[in-house]
Parts: C-alpha cells; structure tokens; sequence
C-alpha cells in the first residue's frame, strides 16, 4: 500500500550518512507527527541520536535553531515545508518537503461545477501538491480553461502559496476570473481569498471534493473590520514581537511603537515564541495588540482572542492613516 506522503526514507538514510550526523532533531508539522515513532527508527538505523521535536511547528519560518543548539545537535531535519529565505543557520537544516501520493483528478473535476461560467483561472496549490500542478492544468484546458500559474521570487514552486505569503496569487489575480486552490481544508483556499478578493474554490485531494470558500471568507473580514473598529478606541496597545526564526522583525515593531506613539497612544513590546490567547490574557490593561509576527495570528476564526490583535496594515486603518477601502484593495494578506 502506497503511504499518503513521501517521508524520503532513502534519501534520509544517504543525507545523514553522508554529513555523519550523530544527533539530530526532527521537526514536523501537526499532520505528521504520528509518524515521529517510524522516522525516528530509521535515523536510529544509522547510528545517530534522534531527539523529535514534539512542539507544534507551522512552517519553514519556525525553524527549531535554538532548541538544537541546546540539545547539541548536529543536524536539522525538517518536514512538510518546502525551504524560506531566512537567515542562516549555524546547524545544518534537512528539509523533506512530504509530497502527497494522492490523485488530484476527481477533486479538480468536483471544482468543475463552479467554474462553469469562467474562462480564467488561477491555480495555487501547496508544497505537498505542486508535482500535480501540470495534471491541474491539462484538466482545466481541456474544459475550455485559460490557466494562470503565477510564480515570484522567493517561493521555490510556481503556483506554490504559504499561509503567510500569497504573492504567487497576487501577481496574477487582475488576469483570473477565480482561483482554483488544491490541497486539503480551507486554511491557504481562505488565504487566496483574503490575499486577492478573487472567488476561490478549495479542491480537496483527500476527500475528492470542492467548495467555494467565499463565504467562509468574508465572515472573517467581518470579524477584521469588528476588531479594527474595536482597535480604534484603544489607548494601551502591546506590540508583539514573535521569536521564531524566521518571524522576528523588531526593527518593524519598532516602526509600529514610534506610529501609534505619534498618534498618542501608549504602546509596550511584547516578546512571545508562542502567541497564544492565555499568554496575552496576562496582560488585562493593554486594550488592543499589533502582530510582527506571522500575519495569520490575526485571522483566527472563530474570534480567538478576547482583544484586537491587528497587523499593522489594520492598525493603520484604526488610526486613520489608510482607509478600509484600500485595505480591502490591497489584500488582506
């Protein structure tokens, strides 16, 4: 029986041997983390220490550098992402991207029936399905489709979106009547729409099927434009700061602390590795929050956090210095 994701056990056994690793740490992604045991075995294969990284890990801008310098590991390996412009590591970093070993075809065909009126459509997808993209397309232009694949720098794949970066969506949305996203749930499909205000449908290769996400999509701007309107009250704000790898930006946070000073607010910097709603509920008296960190913090829907946590393209809008139309028009993402 073929496995749903291509964990690269070969490639893994060569790579450690041939750097001769002797303690590595594994990081993976929510989905994968079951199959900690199996990897951890195969490392262990070749003599080599393996220590599994059990915190959640969201992507390749949550490199675990830190931990593996305090364990005294000699190698990274890390699962699900494909690799971020982000800043070097001292330790060496693994990446195996786990691509999917699923048929796309009967979710792109489901898709079909929103599609019907359209003749332009953007295709975006994930690591874990960007082998299939072509397959998309053939099915797409046999339709009578016109298919846009965008591809900036930056992002390793054409097509290829994250949760924090759609710009592969945004360089083709003025030519696209919708995008087509392929790749299980709706978290990136939500993406796409925020990011470019397109129609978007989410073909689901695990359940072989398609939904349009719009509506799901715009309950989330309502509860953006709630707590941007809520924001817009508040005197007290904490600027976050996030501490992971590849989402640290303290110069930013202190742009934004300069911003809402000048508007006469008070602001304090606030460091967190994980930002989490009990974490910033110890802080009762600041009103309202701006994230430096990973922008989909502040999407979490339903409403997870009891105050705004804004990014600072909102928190501009709540001080007046954009307005919600051009927010809208820039993308939210």
């Amino acid at each position: 029986m073929t496995a749903i994701f291509d964990l690269e056990f070969d490639r893994m056994r060569e790579e450690i041997r041939r750097r001769g690793a002797r303690r590595i740490l594994v990081q993976l992604p929510e989905g994968l983390k079951s199959k900690a045991p199996k990897i951890a075995s195969i490392i262990e294969e070749t003599g080599a220490t393996v220590v599994i990284s059990a915190d959640p890990c969201y992507g390749a801008c949550d490199l675990a550098i830190n931990e593996a310098k305090s364990l005294s590991a000699d190698l990274i390996i890390h699962y699900g992402h494909s690799e971020l412009a982000v800043k070097s590591s001292d330790i060496p970093i693994l990446y195996f991207e786990a691509k999917a070993n699923v048929s796309i075809e009967n979710a792109v065909k489901d898709a079909m029936k929103y599609l019907e009126s359209l003749d332009n459509i953007g295709l975006t997808t994930t690591v874990q399905h960007v082998h299939k993209l072509s397959e998309a397309e053939d099915i797409l232009r046999k339709a009578g489709k016109k298919v846009y694949v965008g591809h900036e720098p930056g992002l390793k794949y054409p097509g290829q979106v994250l949760g924090c970066d759609y710009r592969n969506a945004k360089i083709i949305s003025n030519a696209v009547d919708a995008f087509l996203f392929i790749g299980g749930g709706i978290f990136h499909a939500v993406g796409v729409f925020l990011a470019t205000m397109k129609p978007t449908i989410a073909a689901d290769p695990f359940e072989s099927k398609a939904r349009r996400i719009d509506d799901y999509a715009k309950r989330v701007i309502a509860v953006r434009w709630a707590d941007i309107s809520e924001a817009s009250r508040a005197r007290r704000w904490g600027v976050i700061v996030g501490l992971k790898s590849g989402q640290m930006n303290i110069e930013s946070a202190l742009r934004i602390k300069g911003e809402l000073e000048e508007a006469g607010r008070e602001a304090i910097l606030l460091a967190l590795r994980e930002i989490t709603p009990d974490a910033l509920m110890e802080f009762p008296s600041i009103e309202a929050y701006v994230n430096t960190a990973c922008p989909r913090i502040s999407f979490y829907e339903p409403k997870k956090f009891s105050k705004p946590v804004l990014t600072p393209r909102e928190m501009r809008v709540a001080l007046g210095k954009i307005s919600w139309e051009d927010y809208l028009e820039l993308g939210l993402l």
